[in-house]
């Protein structure tokens, strides 16, 4: 669907008039073009009023997550009209003095009008018991999955509010987006990999069977890898596996090619199945990470007791750490694994007729929506 004239006393704001006018230009009637999400399999192209004041993010990429998939589908329940998109990079475009931004690197000064950031999705409530006791945040409402209202709060828009208490990550400027994209999804990865092993993520050379790859598979891979390992992807889709050959893992097929039972399991593949596969590889005493099963696909059969014989771990992970996105960062902006062969699917914002394509299939590899 292409945008519709604005009226005469509405500006319709396009990415080129963003990069040429800048903040002062905006007025209180100034509209962006939205996708909004109404219910399972309901998207469509609509208009939201940029607020005229607050810190606010011109948007350079978003990438479309497995997430995304699942809440179009209806496999995960988010409260609607919702703007999706939380894999977020993009430049801060308007910063008042009471921005209420945190800085999350460690880095030196504040954010300032013109830095590329990254946006950690969750915003710390202020209300909870987590909250009050300066400890982790227990509802956190995060950009493009729980924002209700009609403001800029996905990423799925050319611009984006920013609320007070979000935490923003540089970017460096080198970094090209099809690197950029694949932080947010292994800020997720290395937090699950710290709840196993602690900050140093993947203990050194150790070797790592990742079940899937998709977003999340390639960024486990990848990790391994980082950490001197030897990652092999187990991957059923031929074109899947072919990527994971190309950016240099070991790929079979399926599980019985699998040589032999290994120390590290990283389930991304999101089935059920694929979770009981996964504690069948498992060595003794090791490590199964769970980063696959966000929608409810239903129940399998396991055995408790392999997991008490075998002294097995299993760690699940939902909660993605402030302190890990900027290792993300780092680790994607320089690893030899070229990322950007794995961007199998760009969507360019502009040009979108139809929002459902977003939607329509998951990527071969990883997909994003790209604003400039």
């Amino acid at each position: 669907m292409q945008p519709q004239h604005a009226a005469s006393h509405e500006v319709q704001l396009t990415v080129s008039s963003i990069n040429a006018s800048g903040p002062q230009e905006l007025s209180s009637r100034t509209t962006v073009r939205v996708v909004e999400l109404h219910g399972p399999g309901s998207v469509r192209a609509a208009e939201r009023v940029v607020p005229n004041g607050g810190a606010l993010l011109q948007v350079e990429t978003t990438g479309v997550c497995g997430t995304d998939h699942h809440i179009y589908a209806g496999r995960l329940t988010v409260p609607t009209p919702q703007l999706l998109g939380h894999e977020v990079i993009g430049r801060i475009m308007r910063l008042p003095d009471d921005h209420g931004l945190v800085l999350g690197d460690d880095a030196d000064g504040a954010p300032g009008v013109g830095d590329r950031v990254l946006v950690a999705p969750g915003v710390p409530c202020g209300d909870c018991e987590g909250c009050a006791r300066a400890e982790r945040c227990l509802d956190r409402p995060c950009y493009g999955l729980t924002m209700l209202g009609d403001g800029l709060t996905g990423g799925f828009a050319p611009l984006m509010e920013l609320h007070a208490g979000t935490r923003v990550f540089r970017v460096p400027e080198d970094t090209p987006r099809e690197r950029a994209v694949f932080a947010e999804p292994l800020a997720c990865v290395l937090s699950a990999l710290r709840k196993a092993f602690g900050p140093g993520y993947v203990p050194e050379g150790m070797d790592g069977l990742v079940l899937g790859f998709g977003a999340i598979g390639i960024v486990a891979a990848t990790a391994i890898a980082a950490a001197g390992g030897r990652a092999t992807v187990v991957e059923r889709d031929p074109g899947r596996r072919a990527l994971a050959q190309e950016l240099g893992f070991a790929a079979v097929a399926d599980t019985s090619a699998v040589p032999h039972r290994m120390a590290l399991v990283v389930d991304a593949a999101g089935t059920p199945t694929a979770f009981a596969a996964a504690l069948d590889l498992l060595a003794w005493s090791g490590t199964l990470i769970e980063i696959g099963n966000f929608a409810d696909l239903g129940p399998i059969p396991i055995k408790p007791s392999e997991i008490c014989l075998r002294d097995l771990r299993i760690v699940g992970s939902g909660e993605t750490f402030y302190e890990d996105f900027a290792p993300a960062i780092r680790l994607v902006s320089e690893t030899p694994v070229e990322l950007p062969r794995a961007i199998t699917d760009v969507h360019a914002f502009a040009a979108l007729e139809d929002p459902a394509e977003l939607f329509a299939a998951p990527a071969a590899g990883k997909a994003l929506v790209a604003f400039a």
